[in-house]
């Protein structure tokens, strides 16, 4: 499959057919990724431009443009509003274009499947407001009943982050890693395992003995 993709998106880089390229390729195939329901659709999708079908390739290309750049609002845009807000707001995000040409550079080299666009510029570097707080600090002290549920495999938010958060908040946190795909993990996903730690802990607000392995 890693194979199929890089084969792919360079042949698209190199040569556009009917009106999709390597980028949009490569975000429809990471908005395919965000849950299960997707991935046929996906699948068809990579063999409709391993295989010329030009119908299917145009609808790709039309996809991945609405994604990306939709010329009349969508529904999606209020969710997508909230999440600058609160994204730009944060923290202190750099203003220099340069910045993100060097990121997207060294992140294509380094995390070829999709790192230089998640290296990209985001409207923060335009944001016209100062963060409303300092960053929270996580420190030694504080809550003791902080559960955090990972998917192995979501192409969003990855398993590494889970862990590093974990980690931050040391015996004060457990973690439970299932044994899944797609982004989300808690009601949207249907680990019987995950779906059930995680009622427990909402329910009785005791967290596990010990850290979650859902298979």
């Amino acid at each position: 499959m890693r194979r199929t993709y890089f084969a792919l998106a360079e042949k698209l880089d190199k040569t556009a057919a009917n009106g999709l390229d390597g980028r949009l390729f490569r975000l429809a195939t990471f908005a395919g990724l965000y849950g299960k329901t997707r991935y046929g659709q996906t699948a068809q999708w990579w063999q409709s431009v391993r295989d010329g079908d030009k119908a299917a390739a145009q609808r790709v290309a039309a996809e991945a443009k609405r994604l990306s750049l939709a010329a009349t609002p969508s529904p999606a845009d209020n969710g997508w509003s909230v999440f600058l807000a609160v994204t730009c707001n944060d923290v202190a995000w750099p203003s220099d274009v340069r910045t993100y040409q060097r990121g997207v550079a060294e992140d294509r080299e380094r995390y070829p499947l999709y790192g230089a666009a998640g290296a990209n510029i985001l409207p923060c570097a335009f944001w016209p407001y100062a963060p409303a707080e300092p960053p929270v600090a996580v420190k030694d002290k504080g809550p003791e009943n902080v559960l955090v549920v990972q998917n192995r495999r979501d192409p969003v938010t990855p398993l590494r982050g889970g862990q590093l958060l974990d980690e931050k908040f040391g015996g004060r946190s457990r973690l439970v890693t299932v044994e899944g795909s797609g982004h989300g993990v808690y009601v949207l996903g249907g680990n019987a395992c995950a779906l059930k730690t995680t009622t427990n802990f909402l329910l009785s607000g005791k967290l596990p003995k010990r850290d979650v392995f859902c298979p």
